[in-house]
């Protein structure tokens, strides 16, 4: 009989976030080398992009409902919730150093996470296809496989006595709840928004691949942990905008900018390699703190003298 060890999760505060990205990249490289099976190309599940990046996790801390696992005072892991309507919510990421696997960790943490979000109804997870442990573990657990293939295995765990009102593929429905509404696994494809105020809305684990979004306000946004790849974003003020910890995807795509104006814009620690400019004003532009008029001078005399 395992004896029941003193595990408590306690909210991740901006300081954790350097603690955590190591744990995590520890729990994931593990994962890595003992399923990855010499294959390079591994499901965002397995290898999650940005698991090991320190912004990445500040970022989780500051948007969502993050923990820090711990073991008698000791951090050993951290999950992830993304609450997603007033019933359902996401278990996004659970993950324990390797050294303390085995002890029955994770079966607690699941247990302590469902006592923190009691009002929630419904629970989902997704893991790799390649992780059977972790199948068998959230079996265990009471999730059902809604869905599997070689790359994810897509869990749901229901805990309510009470009934859920869960939205018909089939045709647009919304749970009105006290002060929202409320659409879970709703089919809007085609719908149309328009002269609608959508303030505030959240719109979390959708797919909006062909959408089109124009003449819209959108000031203060948050556009955070998506997928954009081939979208076009064109007439658009962008006035204030701040692109942070963004990426080429998997594919590494190149990015075009055309006919924009970005007068001012700063550019800090970003990978700038292969980049080129064409038919570009470039006037006070500087490079590592030396005006580009100087750059291009000394080129030009360095030729001459050639």
């Amino acid at each position: 009989m395992k004896t029941q060890l003193n595990i408590q999760l306690r909210r991740a505060q901006q300081k954790d976030a350097l603690l955590l990205a190591g744990i995590c990249t520890r729990a994931f490289d593990h994962a890595i080398q003992v399923w990855a099976n010499g294959v390079e190309d591994l499901d965002s599940n397995i290898c999650p992009p940005g698991y090991s990046s320190v912004r990445m996790h500040s970022y989780m801390i500051r948007e969502w409902d993050y923990y820090v696992i711990e073991w008698d005072g000791c951090a050993i892991g951290g999950v992830s919730v993304n609450v997603l309507g007033s019933k359902h919510a996401r278990l996004d990421k659970i993950f324990i150093d390797p050294v303390c696997h085995g002890r029955g960790i994770g079966s607690q943490v699941i247990r302590l996470i469902e006592a923190e979000f009691s009002e929630i109804g419904i629970w989902k997870l997704e893991t790799s296809g390649r992780q059977r442990n972790n199948q068998h573990f959230y079996e265990k657990m009471g999730y059902v496989c809604l869905y599997a293939s070689e790359d994810e295995f897509v869990y749901e765990k229901t805990i309510t006595t009470e009934p859920i009102i869960q939205l018909p593929s089939e045709e647009l429905s919304n749970v009105k709840g006290e002060s929202v509404n409320e659409f879970y696994q709703a089919n809007l494809d085609s719908v149309r928004f328009s002269t609608s105020n959508l303030q505030n809305i959240r719109i979390t684990d959708c797919n909006l691949s062909g959408g089109k979004f124009t003449n819209l306000n959108m000031t203060h946004i948050v556009l955070a942990d998506l997928r954009l790849t081939n979208s076009k974003v064109e007439f658009c003020a962008l006035d204030g905008v701040h692109f942070q910890d963004t990426h080429l995807g998997p594919d590494r795509e190149p990015m075009h900018w055309e006919h924009c104006d970005l007068q001012g814009s700063r550019f800090n620690k970003c990978d700038l390699s292969g980049v080129q400019l064409e038919q570009c004003e470039v006037a006070g532009m500087k490079i590592n703190g030396v005006a580009i008029e100087e750059l291009l001078a000394a080129y030009e005399s360095m030729k001459a003298k050639s």
